[in-house]
């Protein structure tokens, strides 16, 4: 029993049979060479096989990988706000509801300074905005629950 590197995928499996690793998927890896040291100390995702040679990536190389790797995880999170039964979805959507109803209120006061000639104008405009109540726990809960599969 041998151990073997798939050439193409850098997938490394112990002690195969021979016969069940032809050449040229799989690359033999020989205790103590050079290739079996870098597959113990380097993760697969920093080793580049060149012939039947695995040498070690550059260090930009290995931030390009890490980069990639970092991109793929954040476009993962955020195609997230997709999915309807999401629970990250369906808090944004609670938070985006309480950011505009937010606006609508700076809205009104731009609204009332803009068309007040006069500080009694004014005051009364500014009166005639309700108050925004503060939220608790309890109605974050409900929003969150009202909002999955929407």
């Amino acid at each position: 029993m041998s151990d073997f590197l798939n050439r193409t995928t850098l997938e490394f499996q112990r002690s195969r049979n021979d016969p069940d690793s032809p050449d040229p998927p799989w690359l033999l890896i020989e205790p103590g060479s050079p290739n079996r040291t870098l597959i113990d100390t380097v993760p697969r995702r920093y080793l580049t096989l060149t012939g039947d040679v695995l040498s070690e990536k550059s260090q930009a190389e290995k931030d390009a990988v890490d980069a990639a790797i970092l991109d793929a995880e954040r476009e993962d999170t955020a195609s997230r706000l997709d999915e309807l039964e999401d629970i990250s979805r369906a808090f944004a959507l609670v938070v985006l509801d309480e950011l505009n109803a937010r606006a609508d209120t700076w809205n009104a006061i731009l609204d009332a300074a803009d068309g007040a000639n006069n500080l009694a104008a004014f005051k009364a405009a500014m009166a005639a905005i309700p108050d925004y109540p503060q939220r608790t726990i309890a109605q974050m809960r409900s929003g969150v629950r009202a909002k999955l599969g929407t």
